[in-house]
């Protein structure tokens, strides 16, 4: 049990991080509140793990749909690059520009929020598409009208 100083009781109180260097290796640590601890801990859990509420279950499951099957399309070398869209677990279309898969999709009677278009490429921060709401917009869908307001 470590004892705190009447300065570091403060310190920790005003919600001021604490160091703590131990004496044997030199090391220098950090005290902060309990609540404090779990809230730091917190912004770092994986996307995946809670996906944004915002973003529509269709283009959820498309999202997931899409990021379950990249590892076995990036096995095709002739994959890589190009894009992909999918609206819910089906696979829709595949073309060599995002604009080119977007166009195939509204032609087949898509709407925006309906399906999802990726790259078919490494992820190296291993971060799933549904993370965030905010999303790669094609120039076709800039220059008709851009992105549905998230609001």
């Amino acid at each position: 049990m470590i004892e705190l100083s009447p300065e570091q009781r403060q310190a920790v109180a005003k919600g001021e991080p604490v160091p703590i260097v131990d004496p044997l290796t030199q090391d220098t640590y950090v005290l902060v509140r309990a609540e404090e601890y779990a809230r730091l801990t917190s912004v770092r859990q994986p996307p995946s793990e809670q996906p944004n509420p915002e973003i529509p279950p269709l283009m959820l499951r498309s999202q997931k749909a899409f990021w379950q099957d990249l590892p076995e399309l990036l096995r095709d070398q002739r994959n890589h690059g190009k894009w992909v869209a999918y609206h819910g677990e089906e696979r829709v279309t595949f073309g060599r520009t995002d604009v080119d898969v977007y166009q195939e999709c509204f032609r087949q009677g898509l709407k925006r929020g309906e399906f999802y278009v990726g790259r078919l490429e490494e992820d190296p921060d291993g971060v799933p598409p549904w993370g965030t709401i905010s999303g790669d917009w094609s120039l076709y869908e800039v220059t008709e009208g851009g992105p549905p307001d998230p609001a």
